[in-house]
């Protein structure tokens, strides 16, 4: 994950030093994050506190692809002035970084929830945020049986982050009646839009149909495709204001879409053992699934593994298209997984 810093919010961050939190976001910054610096490399020798600061957060790297990087101020980014859609047109790496910078229009990006950015002064808590809870922990466990009981409770726990995108792969996630499904999506993507102002673009990986000739058990076809879009559409526009970019990508064949139920977020990878159905109408659990993992996409590892898993979504997409382009039902927009519109 890539950390872009303006030199007045490194001055900032510095002399925030005293803060309990300091020692953990400055291990963060050395250990898991590639820093760019948007100020060119030859004021460091005015600045002997910033050049020591540097030197230590780039020492020990080892592979060159976490060296650090200098911006000169004509290529800042995000470029400058900043504009309410100034990430209009970034790429994922760019969605799913950090911004540390000091601009009188910051507010304008801020606003719309969709990245993490943060003003002078507020360095510490923006770089806490990565964190899954305290104490330089990149991982939340939730026992379903024990200690899960609303989808709501991700927000308690403040796991809600800004965000443009939602890539969300169920097979069976409309193997279910209406009623239940709707009960569980709705407040599962109210949680994950809940900071968000800005239109989401979510790409649902599942099942089109059932094979099941007894009609016991259903998928997209049959729950109804316009029934999956109107929950997500009508959630998505209450929640951020704006309605949603929905896209289905479908197959029948078990092969073309991946076993693992997980959905991505810009800054979060969520991983689930049984499929994201777990309440019923009245709120009572019913998953007997163990265990729900929440990985941050700060440590350097998860966000290597989310980039692999964004290949093989798109590798599972180029080949159902291939096949058939009737399998890709809706916007198709999104920043994350590339569509041949």
């Amino acid at each position: 994950m890539e950390l872009y810093i303006d030199i007045n919010n490194l001055k900032s961050f510095i002399k925030s030093k005293d803060s309990d939190d300091f020692d953990d976001c400055k291990r963060m910054l050395r250990r898991q994050l590639h820093v760019i610096y948007n100020f060119d490399k030859e004021l460091l020798r005015s600045e002997p506190v910033l050049q020591q600061f540097v030197t230590m957060i780039s020492e020990g790297r080892g592979r060159s692809e976490e060296s650090d990087k200098f911006l000169p101020l004509t290529s800042m980014f995000p470029e400058r002035p900043i504009k309410s859609n100034s990430y209009s047109k970034w790429d994922w790496r760019q969605l799913s970084s950090v911004y540390l910078i000091d601009d009188i229009d910051s507010r304008k990006l801020k606003d719309k929830g969709c990245v993490l950015i943060g003003d002078a002064g507020e360095e510490i808590s923006i770089l806490m945020r990565l964190f899954c809870g305290m104490d330089y922990d990149f991982h939340h466990l939730y026992d379903l049986q024990k200690n899960f009981n609303s989808w709501e409770q991700l927000t308690a726990d403040n796991q809600t982050l800004p965000c443009t995108d939602i890539v969300l792969n169920d097979r069976y996630l409309f193997a279910n009646t209406y009623d239940l499904v709707e009960c569980n999506l709705r407040p599962l993507l109210t949680v994950l839009a809940g900071k968000v102002r800005n239109r989401i673009n979510i790409v649902v990986f599942t099942k089109y149909c059932a094979s099941d000739k007894n009609g016991k058990h259903t998928a997209l076809l049959e729950f109804g495709v316009d029934k999956a879009t109107s929950i997500i559409k009508d959630t998505l526009e209450k929640t951020t204001g704006m309605k949603p970019n929905v896209t289905f990508v479908t197959s029948n064949d078990n092969d073309k879409i991946p076993h693992d139920r997980f959905i991505i977020t810009n800054y979060r990878l969520i991983r689930s053992g049984d499929s994201f159905l777990y309440f019923d109408t009245k709120g009572k659990k019913i998953t007997n699934g163990g265990a729900l993992d929440i990985d941050s996409m700060a440590n350097h590892e998860t966000y290597t593994f989310v980039q692999s898993l964004l290949e093989k979504l798109q590798a599972c997409y180029n080949d159902i298209a291939r096949l058939n382009n009737d399998m890709i039902i809706g916007s198709k927009e999104s920043k994350f997984i590339r569509f041949n519109n």
